[in-house]
């Protein structure tokens, strides 16, 4: 379980968290809408360590199987940019950001990333947003620790994990420039 087990490590997480003003998440998945308070923009180097982050990634592991199946945190935010480290162990509905590109990074596990086709049931949702329950026609891409996929703003997507798979993902947030039309 490493040097300090999931309880102790939780903790050291809560701490780190509170102190550097990252942001917990329910859903890894779901982009917030801007809060009321703007973030703290970060403008030094963000260096991570790909183990610190699989074994953070544990962490939010447990709390996706105990909820949802995803869980998320909001590392650090830049100007245009964010990023994130998600956990799943159930697979989501399907997904687009329309002003967001993803660029995931599998830190552990694997899954299947689905993109492009056409969005079942979909609903738009504030921040250019656009939820829905699957994709239909879409491509599946096998993700497995070490891999990184991009995804396009505007592109749907779904998390796939199949009974007893699970994935930890380091996951930039680059937002698509403001149209000049």
């Amino acid at each position: 379980m490493g040097l300090f087990g999931v309880a102790a490590n939780a903790v050291i997480w809560s701490a780190l968290t509170a102190a550097s003003g990252m942001t917990p998440t329910k859903q890894a998945a779901v982009v917030q809408p801007p809060a009321a308070v703007p973030p703290k923009i970060q403008t030094q180097p963000e260096v991570l360590n790909l183990d610190a982050l699989a074994e953070q990634g544990k962490a939010l592991l447990e709390q996706a199987k105990a909820g949802s199946g995803s869980a998320g945190i909001t590392l650090a935010h830049y100007n245009g940019h964010y990023t994130m480290l998600t956990a799943r162990s159930k697979s989501g509905g399907g997904e687009l950001h329309k002003r967001f590109a993803d660029f995931l990074i599998v830190v552990d596990g694997e899954g299947t990333e689905l993109t492009g086709g056409t969005m079942v049931d979909a609903k738009e949702l504030p921040g250019g947003e656009v939820h829905g329950t699957e994709l239909e026609g879409a491509t599946p891409h096998a993700l497995h620790k070490g891999d990184v996929i991009h995804i396009p703003a505007g592109t749907p997507h779904q998390a796939i994990e199949a009974p007893g798979q699970t994935i930890i993902i380091y996951v930039i947030k680059v937002q698509e420039p403001e149209s000049s039309k």
